[in-house]
């Protein structure tokens, strides 16, 4: 597919693999060879490396990495966080990379929601389809990004804290019930910000952190994530939101005693 992809990490990856990307923009010094598994099945991908991306782009590098001045027309970030100067891919899913070197998804399903794309993405949207990633096509992915970023607030910040693993949090019960109110918190965010998420949001974070328990979080891999998700979050707060707040004060408190 004519898709160019910017930061083949573990989701630029993933997806790059899945859309057949024949190109790649990377800071790597060496040639990108990935195994990766699929839904539906092993595949290889070796794309090429070029020094500036074509479009269409996927930007697949984090927020505060992102050189966003120098992106092609029509590039689509799959990203973490908030915030970003151009469409977003809200990637609902949990990406590792196996003993072996392979990255794959696990856990749960890999599911993708967008919003309208130019019309060059269509090839890719349906490559991911026919790789096995489910793909949402809304009128307004705000409600969808809004909850990918409260769901990354919580669970990932108290391990980054914490130094526990997700399933350790998850199966707490103070830790999990501090994480069930600061999304709860998250949600009034985004109606104060006029984005409304669908009830039972408590209910999809829990089954999704129930079965993503050995899954790295990237907040993890990268703290630098943070003020684009939980920084956010919580510069749109105009109500007291404790339980944000609360995640917040842990993850500079650890950082205090680390330094």
């Amino acid at each position: 597919m004519p898709c160019c992809v910017i930061g083949p990490g573990l989701v630029g990856s993933f997806l790059g693999a899945a859309a057949n990307a024949p190109w790649v923009v990377s800071r790597r010094g060496r040639p990108v060879h990935e195994q990766v598994l699929l839904p539906r099945g092993m595949r290889c991908w070796q794309p090429r490396q070029i020094a500036s991306p074509t479009a269409p782009a996927l930007v697949a590098t984090r927020v505060h990495q992102t050189n966003w001045a120098h992106l092609p027309v029509h590039s689509l970030a799959a990203q973490n966080g908030l915030g970003q100067p151009i469409p977003v891919v809200v990637c609902f899913m949990a990406i590792d990379r196996l003993a072996d070197g392979c990255i794959t998804s696990i856990g749960v399903p890999p599911r993708l929601v967008v919003g309208p794309l130019a019309p060059c993405w269509r090839p890719v949207l349906e490559a991911w389809s026919a790789a096995g990633i489910t793909i949402q096509e809304v009128a307004d992915p705000q409600p969808a990004q809004f909850e990918k970023a409260i769901l990354n607030a919580t669970v990932g910040p108290l391990c980054l804290a914490t130094g526990l693993t997700m399933a350790q949090i998850w199966a707490d019960p103070t830790w999990r019930a501090l994480a069930l109110e600061a999304t709860r918190e998250g949600v009034l965010i985004a109606k104060d910000r006029g984005v409304r998420i669908e009830p039972g949001i408590a209910e999809r974070a829990c089954r999704f952190f129930s079965q993503v328990g050995t899954h790295v979080p990237s907040i993890v891999r990268d703290p630098g994530e943070l003020p684009s998700i939980l920084g956010y979050l919580l510069g749109c707060a105009v109500s007291p939101a404790p339980a944000l707040e609360h995640i917040a004060s842990l993850l500079a408190t650890s950082n205090a005693v680390s330094r």
